[in-house]
């Protein structure tokens, strides 16, 4: 899955949820650092699971939400809203990845020596094999 959101100067910041925890914050040294004043310097933490993912508040001032709703532990789905201080990070699942995460992986390939065509051939290769 992939938590997606928007920092304050318009960016569109897309995480890959991994087996390893993360936290999210306005801290520094959390994993999702974000620049918002009404969120706890580590405000929430979201972990692998039995095969689902949690989120997990961790004591914050203002509360997690997740769809509206706030929580304490929570399993995530696709679809849902969290909402940490102001900030809205939408849940969504990997094959839905947005275009950011799509040309940051591309340029990983380039950057490892993997050709340009190389790369076009197995996106189409991908496209005709989901026909």
């Amino acid at each position: 899955m992939i938590l997606r959101y928007q920092k304050k100067n318009g960016t569109t910041v897309e995480v890959e949820l991994t087996e390893k925890p993360l936290t999210i914050g306005r801290s520094p040294k959390a994993d999702i650092v974000l620049e918002d004043e009404r969120a706890s310097r580590l405000h929430c933490g979201v972990r692998a699971l039995d095969g689902e993912y949690l989120i997990k508040d961790l004591a914050s001032k203002n509360g997690t939400f997740l769809n509206d709703e706030r929580v304490e532990s929570e399993t995530l789905k696709a679809g849902d809203k969290i909402r940490v201080g102001n900030t809205r990070i939408s849940v969504e699942s990997t094959s839905a990845k947005g275009a950011t995460t799509a040309l940051h992986e591309m340029e990983k390939e380039l950057s490892q020596g993997k050709g340009y065509n190389t790369i076009l051939k197995e996106i189409v290769g991908d496209s005709k094999s989901r026909s």
